[in-house]
């Protein structure tokens, strides 16, 4: 789906979402977030795609909003300019709570800058693979905001509240070595490896068992919202569920005869 700004398209299991801002850093506009989030809605029950790459073009992953919007609203009065906020807000917000449920793994490929939104994006991903030239910034604090696009939420879930209280409190850019060692990244790699080391992942995932996968995602996105008896209760079902899908017995088959 061709969107001068954000292109979608699907490349057999492969969906891939670029930001295409790379003259303002791919800092998404008012409506971008909410188009991004339609795309992933668009994909949820396609059970050819198996896997969504999330990346920026150019130089960088993306700055988050564009703030030269943000000084549209200046003069606003107080409560029409919340409320232009708050409204915005809840549309963009289906994007991060698509993130989370689609039972496809959400790959972000970050090269270059990743700030605000941009952060909440990676953090938001299933799987997040960076450059050696990436940086990470919380820059809400910046401009007199809060940490939005479900941040805070993502931020503590990957990084533990300590960390997460450091990166939005003060705003401080870090680079790759510390948000690998924070946990909000899973792999750091030369910038010249960055496309085939991000390719190679997604054929890897692409390769995997659909049903057994996004019952794992969904599992492991729970586990820390309900108790460990519900989440044995879902477990059981799920096995049901996966035993009963025909990727279970090819792949034992499968196995079994590399064995003998």
């Amino acid at each position: 789906m061709t969107d001068a700004e954000l292109d979608f398209t699907i490349e057999g299991p492969i969906a891939r979402a670029t930001i295409n801002r790379p003259h303002a850093m791919n800092a998404m506009k008012n409506g971008m977030w909410e188009r991004l989030g339609d795309h992933l809605r668009s994909i949820e029950f396609n059970h050819e795609v198996r896997v969504v790459l999330i990346t920026g073009a150019g130089d960088n992953f993306c700055a988050g909003g564009d703030v030269k919007e943000f000084s549209t609203t200046l003069g606003m009065a107080d409560s029409e300019r919340a409320n232009h906020w708050m409204t915005s807000g809840d549309k963009g917000n289906q994007l991060f709570a698509l993130i989370e449920r689609i039972p496809q793994p959400v790959v972000a490929r970050v090269r270059g800058m990743a700030a605000g939104g941009g952060l909440a994006m990676v953090a938001a991903a299933d799987l997040a693979i960076a450059s050696e030239n990436s940086r990470f910034l919380a820059a809400q604090i910046r401009v007199g905001v809060i940490p939005d696009s479900a941040l805070s939420y993502n931020l503590v879930r990957n990084i533990g509240p300590k960390r997460a209280k450091q990166i939005a409190y003060l705003g401080d850019i870090f680079g790759p070595a510390e948000a690998l060692d924070f946990g909000l990244l899973n792999w750091v790699v030369p910038d010249a490896d960055l496309d085939d080391r991000t390719e190679a992942l997604l054929a890897r995932i692409a390769a995997l068992p659909q049903e057994a996968l996004g019952r794992t995602k969904r599992a492991m996105n729970l586990a820390h919202r309900i108790s460990v008896t519900d989440h044995l209760a879902q477990e059981t079902i799920d096995i049901g569920a996966v035993v009963a899908h025909p990727d279970y017995a090819e792949r034992v088959t499968a196995f079994m005869t590399r064995r003998g």
